[in-house]
């Protein structure tokens, strides 16, 4: 009777940590930065559900957090960065549909001060990537999902002090991210779509001259093949140098061809190229603009990191 009484028991905790997978995902996503990761926290997440009370209302997925998830994500956190990663790293992209934030970073930090959007773009993902994972979490749970101190506290088993004191410094790490980056409102996304079909264009006529002029001086360009494909082992530097380089890929690759989606907030291009030994022929372009010029390439090429896109058939 007892056995069956627990196993009911883990099958009422499982169906109510199933309610609130998407918010506890999305958690988890935005605290790893990668797929594979964020699956391997809420996997986890299970059996310590089953040994926790619920309130079966809009209480438990932040009940969820602070009765382990967070912690979970912590040291999922710091396994993924002890694990050596050949070349540059770059999050695994997700696709989020006509999803925009509302509009300007509220100046106030008290609540959220980034929104779901913002708080899952490769950008604002790159810039978690300077703090420390405990950092990282905290700035997570009190500036994207409005925990309180106190709270973010207790789900990582902290002091009040330790934890302000943790939260004070993530967020003076973010400062050059929020004074460099705007959110991606409907006109941010209008923009970034105008000047990447440009760019894309003059890739696919081998205009050299054309695709360097679409670039910032001081771009910079990040390709993330997991050691899995031919790609540049560090950053590219340089609007000649990285036009140079991609238009090489694009001879070397024969007929590129992409279609678009919404890739982390911001249109993206999933590209297509020939198949060659070494060569990747499925990958997500990215860019970041600034005064309507491509600041940054992020250009994802590894398979792993690519498993939540959908391709579309050539």
């Amino acid at each position: 009777m007892a056995r069956y009484a627990s196993m009911l028991y883990y099958d009422v905790a499982a169906d109510s940590l199933s309610r609130y997978r998407r918010y506890m995902w999305d958690f988890a996503y935005r605290a790893t930065g990668t797929i594979a990761d964020a699956d391997t926290v809420l996997r986890e997440c299970y059996p310590r559900a089953a040994r926790q009370p619920f309130l079966d209302d809009e209480s438990d997925a932040r009940q969820f957090l602070r009765s382990g998830a967070a912690t979970i994500a912590l040291e999922t956190l710091r396994q993924r960065k002890r694990r050596q990663y050949v070349g540059c790293w770059l999050p695994a992209p997700i696709e989020t549909g006509d999803a925009a934030s509302p509009g300007p970073r509220p100046v106030a930090t008290a609540g959220p001060r980034y929104d779901f959007v913002e708080s899952g773009s490769t950008a604002f993902l790159l810039a978690l990537e300077t703090l420390d994972s405990r950092e990282r979490i905290l700035l997570i749970l009190c500036d994207t999902l409005g925990f309180t101190v106190q709270d973010a506290a207790a789900a990582l088993e902290l002091t009040s002090a330790t934890a302000k004191t943790a939260l004070h410094g993530a967020r003076r790490k973010m400062q050059r991210y929020d004074g460099d980056h705007v959110p991606p409102t409907p006109d941010v996304q209008g923009t970034v779509a105008a000047v990447l079909h440009e760019f894309l264009s003059h890739l696919q006529g081998y205009n050299l001259p054309a695709l360097e002029k679409t670039f910032a001086s001081d771009a910079r360009a990040v390709f993330d093949s997991g050691g899995e494909f031919v790609a540049p082992a560090g950053r590219v530097f340089g609007c000649e140098t990285i036009a140079r380089l991609l238009a090489r890929f694009a001879e070397r690759s024969g007929p590129l061809n992409f279609s678009f989606r919404m890739v982390n907030g911001l249109p993206a291009a999933l590209g297509h190229a020939k198949a060659r030994p070494r060569w990747a022929s499925r990958f997500v372009l990215a860019i970041e603009v600034a005064d309507g010029l491509v600041a940054r390439v992020h250009a994802v090429l590894a398979s792993p990191k690519l498993t939540a896109i959908r391709f579309d058939p050539l």
